[in-house]
């Protein structure tokens, strides 16, 4: 009893946190992600691509090519996820930027939440956002009544993020009840459908939408964790 009274103690303590960077992948080590996503500039369209994982740089990464060109219009992403908490800080400056994101083949997990946590937001014809459960990944082991309450906390977090961006409820409880090693995939078309809030474009003349393969066993917290 002492030792279940201690482990829920120590989980409050932990919501508690005023970072809250337990987020799906919060405990990921920098190892955890043997890659970052790449974030370049295009200068020809000013846009900032992002393409890959969103690992523990990814924030740091954006903001600096960001600064190197304050000329840039929107960014476009394809990524499976990462680490949520990378994510929603990414989202934060790129409102702070007022910068669109644009989907350009798919995006899911962390990414999604990026997307859905943007004030402005674009995908193009043919592209996907994925949507899953969090799980916890890295070195790091906690009892399952902590694991248990670190990824209820993320998953309404992920499930306010996603109703103010407004998804409507059954997608919400779609995303919520599909595991974390799997995905619900919602096309653009179908997401517009649905009355989500965003611009749709055409892709790009003769280029077909890349897409990402996403595994369910990679550190990236699914928004998922492998993702979220």
């Amino acid at each position: 009893m002492l030792h279940r009274r201690l482990a829920f103690a120590f989980a409050a303590a932990l919501l508690a946190l005023p970072t809250a960077v337990f987020a799906a992948g919060a405990f990921t080590s920098p190892n955890a992600y043997p890659t970052d996503a790449t974030v370049e500039y295009d200068s020809v369209d000013r846009t900032v691509r992002v393409r890959g994982p969103i690992g523990p740089r990814f924030e740091p990464q954006l903001r600096a090519v960001l600064a190197a060109h304050p000329d840039a219009q929107r960014v476009d992403v394809r990524s499976p996820g990462g680490m949520r908490r990378q994510a929603l800080r990414a989202a934060e400056l790129l409102n702070e930027r007022q910068l669109p994101v644009r989907i350009t083949g798919r995006c899911a997990s962390a990414c999604a939440l990026l997307w859905a946590a943007v004030d402005a937001r674009e995908m193009t014809a043919g592209s996907r956002l994925g949507l899953h459960r969090s799980r916890l990944v890295g070195p790091l082991v906690f009892p399952d009544a902590i694991a248990q309450q670190i990824n209820a906390h993320n998953d309404r977090e992920t499930d306010a993020v996603l109703r103010k961006a407004g998804f409507p409820e059954h997608v919400v409880v779609a995303g919520s009840a599909t595991p974390s090693n799997s995905m619900s995939w919602f096309a653009a078309d179908e997401l517009q459908r649905e009355g989500v809030p965003f611009v749709l474009h055409a892709p790009l003349r003769g280029v077909a939408p890349t897409i990402v393969a996403v595994q369910a066993t990679v550190a990236d917290e699914p928004s998922g964790v492998t993702q979220q």
